[in-house]
């Protein structure tokens, strides 16, 4: 197998050099060329800065783009099998010999255009259907950009999460050590037998293996438990403590004095939802652990189970594997009504899942589209450092395979893209719920007035309604201050600036 690798790997690269010789060249180029790689990695950080600057107008011409490539795919593509069709049928009427195999290919065709008509209809009335729900979306974009450039540090902390995690790692795999050596220490002695000079000589030598204990394997599974649940746990307050502070302005009406959020959001984690968060994780951690011991089980077992038995674990796996994504989008947004309201973590979860239910459209397309759009900007940071990776090496004639030092950096600005992402869609998801949230108990007249921008106000029923209302505050508080410079009361009430988002001292009681 290993000749027959390293033949297809001569054909590959058009060489005679065999697969060892391969990848010392592959190592000697990514030592030679660290600088350019360094270089490259570092434009990762600038491109993905300058994207998620840009995320907010590069959705709206891509959504935009697509919809339209879309909408005449969808006419061009059934015009186009019904003029194949078209065509086959007047050459059956043609030919003197008509087979049965070329009929059914006629109606086939037929069949088949009438399908594509169908599903291409479906999808033209969908988009018509949800072109205000796009807008609405490319209105989250623009709103979590402009927060985002707020508060520049929110895109960081993915670096300090990455750290915890990899101390927990190094705790974890030290623990290990210590319980796969827990077992009975037990001596096996044997003599070995050495020639030459000097002559023949006896010499014993003794090893020490470790008999495990009967209740080893609970604690291995108590073990990766742990492991699960710290993890889980880890990300799980990342999450919470970056919409924390989201939340903090959307729920301010003048953005102009929030300070410091990413810093309240962390402390606010720590001070009053550890409990959610660690409950949310814990049922995450539950269903990853019993995914691993039925894959475990499918391991052991898959040389001496029979067919049946082999695709109702599978089932069983994929309903397992479903089931945890559908706990981890609802542990999300759960985690975001908590930051803003200091629910504890199943009220939170029914609060949001009624939400979610009420703009079901709204979060399949946010979902869908939005992930869709976000992985293209992932994808085109990675591009764009391949690119310059190209121009920096290509011509470089001390390297073998240049193509595996940009591959390498390429594979590195995708991670360094999705860790900024996250973080952009963390803030999507919360200025939807918190939009869903504010349409809900607020209805634009005076004395509930949205807490929303302008840009979202108009996403709601009442939207003009709503923004004369804000109008007319607008001016009301301009008065107010004209009359205040000047040294009179003037006939507008003093009015101070409202903050929905929770004090914290009535959070978690």
């Amino acid at each position: 197998q290993i000749t027959e690798w390293e033949d297809k790997l001569k054909v590959l690269f058009d060489t005679n050099v065999t697969a060892s010789e391969v990848m010392q060249y592959a190592m000697s180029d990514v030592m030679n060329s660290y600088r350019e790689i360094a270089v490259m990695c570092g434009s990762s950080l600038i491109i993905s800065f300058i994207i998620i600057l840009l995320l907010g107008w590069i959705a709206q011409i891509m959504i935009y783009a697509i919809a339209i490539l879309t909408a005449i795919a969808c006419l061009v593509g059934p015009a186009y099998f019904w003029y194949v069709w078209y065509l086959a049928k007047e050459d059956l009427k043609d030919d003197p010999v008509v087979l049965a195999s070329k009929e059914e290919n006629v109606e086939a065709l037929m069949i088949y255009a009438i399908i594509i008509s169908v599903v291409c209809l479906i999808v033209l009335l969908l988009i018509i259907f949800l072109r205000s729900r796009v807008g609405l979306m490319v209105t989250l974009f623009k709103e979590a950009g402009f927060m985002v450039m707020r508060m520049i540090v929110v895109l960081f902390t993915p670096i300090v999460l990455a750290l915890f995690i990899m101390a927990w790692a190094a705790l974890w795999t030290f623990v290990s050590g210590y319980i796969y050596t827990a077992g009975t220490p037990t001596d096996l002695t044997f003599t070995r037998e050495y020639f030459g000079d000097p002559p023949e000589s006896l010499k014993k030598i003794t090893f020490v293996t470790f008999e495990d204990h009967q209740y080893i394997i609970w604690v291995w599974l108590y073990h990766l438990f742990g492991l699960y649940w710290g993890t889980e746990f880890l990300l799980a307050c990342h999450e919470m403590a970056i919409a924390g502070a989201f939340c903090q302005f959307y729920w301010t009406r003048d953005k102009r004095k929030v300070s410091f959020p990413v810093v309240k959001g962390i402390w606010w984690v720590f001070r009053y939802h550890l409990g959610t968060v660690a409950f949310g994780s814990c049922i995450i951690a539950i269903i990853q652990l019993i995914r691993t011991i039925l894959a475990y089980i499918q391991n052991k077992t898959k040389d001496s189970q029979s067919e049946i038995v082999k695709y109702l674990l599978m089932c069983l796996q994929c309903c397992l594997w479903c089931f945890e994504k559908v706990m981890k989008f609802i542990n999300r947004n759960a985690y975001i009504y908590t930051a803003f309201k200091g629910s504890n973590f199943c009220t939170s979860c029914k609060k949001v899942f009624g939400l979610l239910m009420s703009n079901l459209v709204r979060v399949g397309v946010i979902n869908c589209v939005g992930s869709f759009i976000l992985f293209i900007g992932k994808f085109l940071v990675a591009i764009v450092t391949g690119i310059l990776g190209y121009f920096m090496m290509s011509k470089d004639e001390d390297l073998y395979y240049w193509a595996i030092p940009v591959l390498i950096a390429a594979i590195f600005a995708f991670a360094v893209a999705h860790t900024f992402f996250s973080v952009y869609e963390i803030g999507i998801d919360t200025i939807f719920i918190c939009f869903a949230e504010d349409e809900t108990i607020n209805d634009g007249t005076p004395g509930r007035e949205y807490y929303m921008s302008k840009n979202l106000m108009q996403w709601v029923d009442n939207s003009s309604e709503a923004l004369k209302n804000l109008k007319k505050k607008k001016g009301q508080q301009r008065a107010q201050a004209k009359a205040a410079k000047q040294g009179k009361q003037g006939d507008v009430a003093p009015q101070t600036t409202q903050q929905m988002y929770p004090s914290l001292e009535m959070s978690e009681k």
